[in-house]
Parts: C-alpha cells; structure tokens; sequence
C-alpha cells in the first residue's frame, strides 16, 4: 500500500521522517490525534527488516496509544516513534541527542517516553537536549520504572476480566499463561502469586527466564511453543505484538486472553476468532495503560501513589467496555476504541483540538 494511503487510511495528522547521516540517526515519528492533548509515546529503537516494517510499526503503535490515553481519561493524544538501529551499538549518546533535535522540532506536540530498546538512561541523555521527554528515573526528577504501574494495570485487567468471564472476585487457584518474562511479565508474576495463582511462563530470553525462576521458584518454566498447549484459565501475553495469529487463536486453550503486550492480536479477524471461540479478550490498550498514565501523573508533576491510585482503576474501566460491549452487540476490542472515539469526538464537538490551537489544554506540563 503507498505511504500516504497507509498514512490517511488509519487517521493520522502526521509523520515525520528524521534524518543526521552523521550520527547514523534514521528514525520516524507518528502522530495519530491530538484532540485530548499532545502525542505522547515511547521511543522504541530496535532494528527493522525494511523501512517499510519500520513505518507500519510507527501507524499502529501510535493510534493505539490515542485510543489508550482516551479510555483512560487522560488529557493525551496518540504518538509514537522508532529509531531504526542496524546494530545495538549505533544507540550513541550523539545519535540520541541527535533525535531529541528532531522532537524539539515539533515544538511538544510529540512527548516521547521509554520504549523497546530505550531505558531512563537514554531518556535523560534526550531530555537533556530537549524538554519533551517523560518517564524519567526518580532521581532525575522523574516516577522511574513505568513497567511497575504497566504490570498492575494488566493485573487490574485480568481481576476485571476474571470477575466478567468467571464470575470470580477472588483468583486463588487460577492457571495463568504467562508469555514474555520482560519487565511488565517479571512484576505481573509477583501479583498473581500474592493472589494465589500457578504461574506457567516463557521466554525466548534464557537469562530473563532464569531471573523469574530465581526470584519465584514456584512457577512452571516452560518453551514458547509448549506454553500455547497449556491448559489455563487467563493466557497473557506480554512480549512484542502480533503474536496471537489466526492459528493460535484457533488453538489456545483458554478462557480469557490478557495481558501487556501492545497489538498482541494479529488482525482484527483474531478478535472475532476468539469471540466464536468464547475466549474473552481484555483489549490491551485498555489494560495496559498503567505506564502511560504514571508518565502523565509525572508530566503533571503528580505522585507515584496518584499515579498508583489511578492505575487501580483499570479494573472499573475494563469492566466499562465489557459492559458496553453487552449492551451495543460489540466485541469488546471494537467497544473499547469506540469509548476511546466517542471522548475524542465529544471533545471536537465542543471546539476542542489541542494540536489545532483550539481551547488548548492548560493541564499539562512539561518536566523541566
């Protein structure tokens, strides 16, 4: 598909293509809508296959960081960026500095964040060259880790969907599919042990798997492939995106899909796939938006516990898409964007457009 239809066809107001041969730097940048507030979005840098990969990449994330922050309730667009790395150690402090120029270019309408392959560390380097950086470490005046609230927003998330699917407020005995053992699947372990269910977790990572196992014996290590056989109440998948395809969907022997991961359904026709297989499915962008709502309590120079307090409510909101869902005949992946539309076009309706410079929003601060 052409660039531009790629572009229009998913709603975007704009993507800028950032170049310094000098430094290497090759990197885009995508801004879904701005309606609620400026385009906020983790920086992932990662290598790509073709540019092209690269660009679907940006359209995707992107959007469904506006329709995360919407449902959410934040005062927040949708944006996105990747830096496209041939090697890990192209990530130079000049290449990022070089990148923090080009986000300073669009004058805050763009906030990057952390991201795969970017850390707090290379957030600073950024930040010190360019305002529009959040997610911080604490001590460079930041919230730290957003990984922290991220894995109890999605364990909110799985109570919520447990509570619709089972009809259960308690979760003792429960089988979890844990896959990806990252930062967000390494917390969300620690709160489904406290409440009391057996873990079953993979990784395609040894060592990371390995650090699991250390800190908590008592889950089932297993491989990637065996982990789609196992036979469990909540399958959450916590790695990269897309890894639900039509044939795992066909197989997953489950009854609740949730977890961290962003885009973790490989097409819509997954969505339905698993509808006709009474498999409920918490959207991801629903469940996973404790990090983005701690970087934008820290962009407001709120607290970590506001922050906590907030991301605490992902169980009410998850429960208001199951129940919206019920009542319109719809999937709760399409009544989750359709709550995520409905705010952002009540807001155009009223003459709001933050990157337009129609009644802008004077909530949002800037870490300096």
């Amino acid at each position: 598909m052409p660039y531009f239809d790629m572009i229009q066809s998913r709603g975007h107001e704009g993507v800028f293509f950032c170049s310094d041969p000098d430094v290497g730097l090759k990197a885009i940048i995508g801004i879904h809508d701005t309606t609620l507030g400026p385009a906020l979005g983790g920086c992932r840098m990662k290598s790509y296959s073709s540019e092209s990969d690269a660009l679907t990449d940006v359209l995707r994330l992107s959007r469904a960081m506006t329709y995360k922050s919407a449902v959410a309730g934040l005062n927040l667009g949708g944006g996105k960026s990747v830096v496209i790395l041939d090697r890990p150690e192209q990530k130079t402090p000049e290449l990022l500095k070089a990148f923090a120029d080009r986000i300073s270019l669009l004058r805050g309408n763009y906030i990057g964040a952390g991201d795969v392959g970017s850390n707090t560390n290379d957030l600073q380097i950024m930040h010190e060259q360019c305002p529009y950086i959040t997610g911080l470490d604490q001590k460079d005046g930041g919230l730290g880790d957003s990984s922290i609230l991220t894995a109890l927003g999605v364990f909110r998330g799985i109570q919520a969907a447990v509570q619709e699917k089972l009809n259960r407020d308690e979760m003792d005995g429960l089988k979890i599919a844990i896959q990806g053992a990252g930062k967000v699947g390494f917390h969300l372990v620690e709160h489904l042990l406290a409440a009391g269910c057996e873990i079953f977790i993979a990784d395609i990572n040894e060592p990371v798997l390995a650090q699991v196992k250390e800190h908590y014996p008592t889950v089932t290590l297993c491989n990637p492939l065996e982990l789609y056989d196992k036979d469990v109440d909540v399958f959450s998948p916590n790695a990269i995106g897309g890894t639900i395809d039509a044939g795992v969907a066909h197989s997953l022997k489950t009854k609740i899909l949730a977890g961290g991961a962003n885009n973790p359904l490989g097409s819509e026709k997954v969505a339905h796939m698993l509808h006709e297989r009474d498999i409920l499915y918490a959207p991801d962008f629903v469940i996973n938006s404790g990090g983005v709502i701690m970087v934008a309590c820290e962009l407001e120079k709120q607290s970590f516990e506001a922050a906590r307090e907030k991301t605490l409510g992902i169980y009410d909101t998850t429960l208001r898409v199951f129940e919206y869902a019920k009542q319109h005949g719809m999937l709760p992946w399409n009544a989750a964007q359709k709550l995520a539309l409905n705010r952002i076009e009540e807001a155009q309706a009223r003459g709001y457009h933050y990157g337009r410079g129609k009644n802008l929003n004077e909530s949002v601060h800037f870490v300096s």
